[in-house]
């Protein structure tokens, strides 16, 4: 059970829900929130990074525009390096990477500017003549 529950936190903290590890594994969602906690404290949800390097490789895994090829090798890359990755994740819970999705969302919610990102705001601002 305790591999189980190890490859299920490993799974959490690359961005799965406990609803659908839940599912995956076959154990009921309140089992493995208690199973984590004792295994892994009680703030073993804090220990996920929302901000770091796990959902930049998601969003690549996402895009259509890469070849399974790559996707595939950006998986394999993932699964050798996964310790180091959830280390630095750990390290640096206080200084967020953002995804080009959040960066966007920001933008328009910062600046109410749809057409491109902060940066492009910024250099046009700077260019254009008053």
């Amino acid at each position: 059970m305790s591999n189980v529950i190890s490859r299920a936190y490993e799974l959490f903290l690359k961005g799965y829900s406990l609803r659908s590890l839940a599912k995956i594994f076959k154990i009921p969602k309140s089992t493995l929130s208690y199973k984590f906690r004792k295994a892994y404290g009680a703030d073993y949800a804090e220990q996920r990074n929302h901000w770091g390097l796990i959902p930049i490789v998601q969003e690549y895994l996402n895009d259509k525009s890469l070849s399974a090829r790559d996707k595939q090798q950006i998986r394999d890359w993932m699964n050798q390096n996964f310790n180091q990755i959830i280390e630095s994740e750990r390290a640096n819970l206080d200084k967020p990477l953002y995804t080009n999705r959040k960066l966007q969302q920001l933008t328009e919610l910062e600046c109410s500017y749809k057409k491109g990102d902060w940066k492009q705001l910024f250099e046009n601002t700077l260019t254009s003549t008053y």
